[in-house]
């Protein structure tokens, strides 16, 4: 179904069979549709794949460490087999097989990585695996940039991200040390990515940031520290202000708005979560000199999300309702962490509201991932409703009756009391 040419010939039998256009015209936009052969053909995927086996290839090489090999043998395979690609790749570029030029873009970046990897076998040099990683991932930045190459940018992103959970990172045993300058990769890659137009690479990225964002609150949040945290949500509310505001009306990103509110909003929903599970330490952080700190941050974030809210509904925006809602969510949120100790009662009520809510925006956008994502999220806090309260069956039984009870009254109630009157009905 997500096939481009199904979606067109869906499209046009619903025009057709609505009356909008008459058969004659329905029959030559079927034709055109499907004569429109896609330029991504499944060789170029057999030529990724290929790629992808001989860095792995290489890699394992680089790990068999061949002792019947002469050191000098092993660097020149490795480092052959590196500018064979670079070599590969130029050619392609030179005779304007782009996509060709670009995977092999991509292998010359993997042998630049077995490279580091078998130099520091080879000559025992106790680095850092972390400093390792990074070495790659600059050189295949710089590789991506210099050539334009998307799978190259893909494959540095994904080096970015492995950086950020290797050791000393908050992954490790012995430190809970937050790679702060992640966001800064993640911007330069954003940048490749806009000016390469490549949504897949968008799509790493965010995914990327949303990997560290979260799992670096939940560790400050258990080291009881609210800063950054606090800065998660609060971004995280100005960012899906101003992609909600953007969709359909300044188009910043191309198109990929919707994408980015998905993330989102996966990824406020997930802090909230986190920040709820341990909401005595929250109580007890926000009691400190940090109080002041994240009153302030919140009511900067209202004001913000209400700016956004304001501005589309002077400029009649079709997403106003959302932005609204944006701007109410973020200050119960910041509200729902002062006031949730020590039950989580007040979250539970935000985040099932929240679901809803995300339900509906999908559903009014018409897409889909934003409104399977509130299905989701609504299920998840159904269960976590149950097993906070599944010693008290009765309690539980009380607050699923008064989310029907509300849900209902959102359904039946609450559209007659907003209808606007037909002039010359009014009574």
């Amino acid at each position: 179904m997500w096939n481009r040419k199904t979606i067109l010939s869906n499209a046009i039998n619903d025009w057709h069979a609505r009356g909008l256009v008459d058969e004659t015209t329905a029959n030559s936009l079927l034709i055109d549709a499907a004569q429109n052969k896609s330029s991504f053909s499944f060789q170029n995927i057999l030529i990724l794949l290929a790629v992808i086996c001989l860095g792995f290839a290489a890699m394992s090489f680089v790990a068999a460490n061949w002792e019947d090999m002469a050191r000098l043998s092993r660097v020149g395979v490795v480092f052959g087999a590196m500018w064979t690609f670079w070599g590969a790749s130029a050619l392609f570029q030179w005779r304007e097989q782009t996509w060709f030029a670009q995977v092999f873009t991509l292998g010359g970046c993997a042998m630049f990585g077995a490279g580091i990897m078998l130099i520091s076998q080879i000559y025992h040099i106790q680095g850092s695996a972390k400093d390792a990683t990074w070495l790659w991932a600059m050189g295949t930045l710089a590789a991506a940039a210099l050539t334009r190459s998307i799978p190259a940018l893909g494959l540095s992103i994904a080096l970015l991200t492995i950086w950020t959970w290797l050791e000393p990172s908050m992954f490790s045993w012995r430190t809970a040390q937050i790679q702060y300058s992640f966001p800064a990769y993640m911007i330069v890659c954003a940048a490749l990515a806009y000016w390469m137009q490549s949504r897949f690479c968008a799509h790493l990225i965010v995914l990327a940031t949303a990997i560290w964002a979260v799992p670096s609150a939940a560790a400050l949040l258990d080291e009881d520290v609210a800063l950054f945290p606090s800065l998660v949500l609060a971004l995280g509310f100005a960012l899906l202000s101003a992609m909600l505001f953007s969709d359909h009306a300044k188009n910043w990103l191309r198109g990929f708005e919707r994408a980015t509110s998905f993330y989102v909003l996966g990824t406020l929903g997930a802090v909230l979560f986190f920040w709820a599970v341990i909401p005595s330490k929250s109580a007890a952080i926000l009691s400190s000199d940090g109080f002041t700190v994240f009153v302030v941050i919140g009511i900067v974030t209202v004001l913000v999300t209400t700016a956004f809210a304001i501005i589309a509904r002077r400029m009649n925006h079709t997403n106003t309702y959302d932005l609204i809602v944006t701007a109410i969510m973020s200050a119960l949120s910041f509200l729902c962490i002062l006031i949730s100790d020590p039950s989580p009662l007040f979250f539970m009520a935000l985040l099932l509201a929240g679901s809803i809510w995300i339900i509906r925006m999908g559903w009014r956008i018409e897409y889909r991932p934003i409104t399977v994502l509130g299905f989701i999220a609504f299920g998840l806090m159904m269960l976590w409703v149950y097993f906070e309260t599944i010693g008290t069956l009765l309690g539980t039984s009380a607050f699923y009756a008064v989310a029907g009870v509300l849900l209902l009254a959102g359904v039946f109630i609450v559209p007659r009391l907003t209808r606007t009157p037909v002039k010359g009905m009014e009574k």
